[in-house]
C-alpha cells in the first residue's frame, strides 16, 4: 500500500528589519572612534553599489560589508570606517525544544571564509564574540562593539530557522510533531551529537528487506523490535506504558549486532561513531544520559561484557522509567530533568536479567531474546551490512508519517485488542502467570508495529513465528520471573551446601549455626532466625527479606502467624523468639 508523504507546511514569515535610530549609532560610531587602534581609511559612497545598481549582499542601515571587509557607515565624513575583516550573521535559529535562540555566523580568517553557530547571549556580548579569535574570527577589543550592533541590526532581516536538539514525538504549539533528521509538522532540522541525516536511497533500504530480511522471523522481529519505540512514543503516555528494554543473548557468531544494526538503520547512522548504535563502554550514568529526550527513537547498546559493572539492577530499573536521577549545577540549582520514552535495544553474550538481582520487577522490565540465530551465515550478515551502511534514516520518517495521519484513537484501540491476543495465545499455549499481562504490554507493541510495516512497505511478514519466538522467550522468562519456585530452589541449594549448619548439634561456636532443620511428614520444615535468613536472602542477590517471605507466605510455604511473616517459638534458654519457619516440599 503506497503511503502519501505529509506535507511539511512552512511556519517561517520573515518580517521587516527594525533598525536603531541614525543619530544613535552615529554616536556610538563617533564616540568610540578615537579608542579604535584600528586601521580607517576612506572609501567612497558609491562603493556601497555594485556595477548593476544593486547593494551590497551584506547591508543595514548602518553597517555593510563588501565580503571582505566590515564597514561602518558614516555620516560625519564623506567614507566609511572599516571595522575589520568580514562577519556577518546568516541565520537566527530557534530551538523548538529547550526555546533558545541561535545565530550562525559567517566570517573571514586569514586564509578562508568560515561558519560558527552561537548561542544568541554570546554574539551580544563582545567578551564572548572574542572566543571567536581562536577560529580566526577579527573580533578584539576596539571593533567588538561595532560587531555587536552589526549582529543586531541585521537580526529582524536574516532568514529565520527552526531547530531542534531532542528527537521523537512532542506537542508543539496544540499540533503533534515527530523530530528525526528533519520534523514532521514543522520546518525544522536537528542540531545535536547524533547522526541522524539520511543517507543513501531509500528505494535500495526497502529492496534489502525485501532480499534479506522478509522470510527471516528473526530479523523481521528485530526490525519491527526498532521501528516499535515509534509506535510507544506516540501512544505510550497515553497508556502509562514504560520503555521497553530488549536484549539478544547469544555467542559472538548468531548476528546479534547485525539485527542492532538493521534496527537503527531505520532511524539513522547503525554505527558507534555518532549514531544511535553505541556501547556498553562507559558508566551507567554515562550511558543513561545518551537517552535523554529521545521519545520514539531508539538507542542501541552493544556487547553487555564491555561494562564494568557486575549489577545492573538500578540500570534497568533506570532505563525502564525513563527519568534521570535528580542533579544540581554548579550553582546548587536543580537542573532540568531528562525524560525518555522508548526502546532500548541491548546485545551481549551474557544475560542481562541474570547480571541483576533476583526480582521481579527486573525480569518483567526486559525482553531477553536468548540463543536465537538472526542472520544465516557471514555472508548474508554482510549483505545486509553493506547495505545499511550507505543506506539509512528513511523508513522512520515514513512510518511516522502514516502513524500521525492516522486517527490516534483508532491505534490505541488496535494496540488493547493486540494485547489481549495475544494473552489470549499464550494462554492458549500454557505459558502464562500473573505478570503475562504486563509482558504482553511490551510485546502488543511489537507486533502491533509489524502489521503496519507489512501496510506501509506492501510486504508479508511471519506474524505466527514471531509469535512463535514470543512464546519461546516467555517460557523461559517464567522460569526465572515465578518468583516463590526460584526462591525455594536457592533455599534448598543453600541448606544442602551448609547441611552441618542446621542440624542444631553441631559442636563449634554457636555463631556458625545458621538455624534448625526438623524432619515432618510431608516436607522438611526450616528454621532460621531473622539476622540469619537476612544473610542467606542477601547471598542470594534478593533486596529485601520481607519480599521474600510475602512471596513464600502467599505461595503456602511459610509457616508464620496469621497477622505475620514470622513465628513465636522458644529458643534454646527458653526465651520467646521469633523465628522464620520454611516448609521444603520433600520432592
Amino acid at each position: 500500500m503506497a503511503i502519501k508523504k505529509i506535507r511539511r507546511e512552512s511556519i517561517i514569515k520573515p518580517k521587516e528589519p527594525k533598525l536603531l535610530d541614525n543619530e544613535v549609532i552615529n554616536d556610538l560610531v563617533e564616540s568610540n572612534l578615537d579608542e579604535y587602534n584600528q586601521e580607517t581609511e576612506e572609501i567612497e559612497i558609491d562603493r556601497q553599489i555594485d556595477a548593476k545598481g544593486k547593494r551590497h549582499k551584506y547591508e543595514t542601515k548602518n553597517y555593510y560589508s563588501d565580503g571582505n571587509y566590515l564597514y561602518a557607515k558614516s555620516s560625519a565624513k564623506p567614507g566609511n570606517i572599516k571595522v575589520g575583516r568580514h562577519i556577518w550573521p546568516k541565520e537566527n535559529l530557534y530551538n523548538i525544544d529547550d526555546k533558545t535562540e541561535k545565530i550562525l555566523l559567517e566570517f573571514k580568517t586569514v586564509r578562508k571564509r568560515e561558519t560558527e553557530l552561537l548561542d544568541r547571549h554570546d554574539c551580544l556580548e563582545e567578551r564572548n564574540l572574542m572566543k571567536l579569535q581562536n577560529k580566526g574570527g577579527d573580533i578584539v577589543k576596539s571593533n567588538g562593539k561595532h560587531v555587536v550592533e552589526c549582529i543586531r541590526e541585521c537580526e529582524e532581516s536574516i532568514i529565520k530557522r527552526y531547530i531542534h536538539s531532542k528527537l521523537g514525538f512532542m506537542d508543539y504549539e496544540g499540533k503533534t510533531i515527530y523530530k528525526l533528521y528533519e520534523a514532521i509538522g514543522i520546518d525544522s532540522t536537528y542540531v545535536g551529537t547524533y547522526d541522524i541525516k539520511p543517507k543513501g536511497s531509500y528505494d535500495e533500504f526497502v529492496k534489502m528487506i525485501k532480499n534479506h530480511v522478509v522470510g527471516n522471523v528473526e530479523l523481521e522481529f528485530a526490525l519491527s523490535t526498532g521501528v516499535s519505540s515509534i509506535l510507544l512514543g506516540y501512544i505510550g503516555e497515553d497508556l502509562g506504558l514504560d520503555s521497553n528494554i530488549i536484549h539478544l543473548v547469544g555467542n559472538s557468531t548468531t548476528g546479534k549486532s547485525t539485527a542492532l544494526k538493521l534496527a537503527i538503520s531505520c532511524f539513522g547512522y547503525p554505527g558507534s561513531n555518532g549514531g544511535l548504535y553505541g556501547t556498553y563502554n562507559g558508566t551507567n550514568n554515562a550511558l543513561i544520559k545518551k537517552l535523554g529526550g529521545l521519545k520514539g527513537v531508539p538507542y542501541a547498546l552493544d556487547e553487555i561484557s564491555m561494562s564494568d559493572s557486575n549489577n545492573f539492577t538500578k540500570f534497568i530499573y533506570s532505563l525502564a522509567n525513563g527519568a534521570d536521577k535528580e542533579r544540581l549545577n554548579k550553582d546548587s540549582e536543580l537542573m532540568e530533568k531528562q525524560f525518555w520514552l522508548t526502546t532500548i535495544l541491548s546485545n551481549g553474550e551474557k544475560s542481562l536479567t541474570r547480571s541483576s538481582n533476583n526480582n521481579a520487577g527486573v525480569q518483567v522490565r526486559v525482553i531477553e531474546a536468548e540463543n536465537f540465530t538472526w542472520t544465516k551465515s557471514p555472508e548474508h550478515a554482510e549483505a545486509i551490512n553493506h547495505v545499511i551502511l550507505n543506506n539509512y534514516g528513511h523508513l522512520a520518517i515514513d512510518f511516522a508519517q502514516y502513524l500521525l495521519a492516522q486517527n490516534k484513537k483508532e491505534v490505541i484501540r488496535n494496540y488493547k485488542q493486540e494485547k489481549i491476543n495475544l494473552y489470549d495465545e499464550l494462554r492458549k499455549r500454557n505459558v502464562y502467570d500473573d505478570m503475562s499481562m504486563r509482558r504482553c504490554s511490551k510485546f502488543a507493541i511489537i507486533i502491533q508495529t509489524a502489521f503496519i510495516i507489512e501496510e506501509l512497505l506492501d510486504i508479508e511478514l511471519d506474524i505466527e513465528g514471531m509469535m512463535d519466538m514470543i512464546v519461546s522467550i516467555e517460557i523461559e522468562s517464567i522460569k526465572y520471573r515465578n518468583f516463590h519456585k526460584v526462591v525455594m530452589d536457592f533455599i534448598k541449594d543453600y541448606v544442602d551446601r551448609y547441611r552441618n549448619k542446621f542440624d542444631g548439634k553441631s559442636k563449634s561456636n554457636s555463631q556458625e549455626i545458621l538455624g534448625k532443620i526438623t524432619e515432618k511428614e510431608d516436607y522438611t520444615e526450616l528454621q532460621m532466625d531473622e539476622y540469619s535468613f537476612g544473610l542467606m536472602i542477601k547471598e542470594g542477590g534478593y533486596e529485601d527479606r520481607k519480599i521474600v517471605q510475602k512471596e513464600l507466605k502467599k505461595a503456602g510455604f511459610l509457616d508464620c502467624e496469621k497477622d505475620r511473616l514470622t513465628r513465636s517459638r522458644k529458643n534454646s534458654v527458653g526465651v520467646d523468639t521469633n523465628y522464620i519457619v520454611i516448609k521444603l516440599p520433600k520432592k
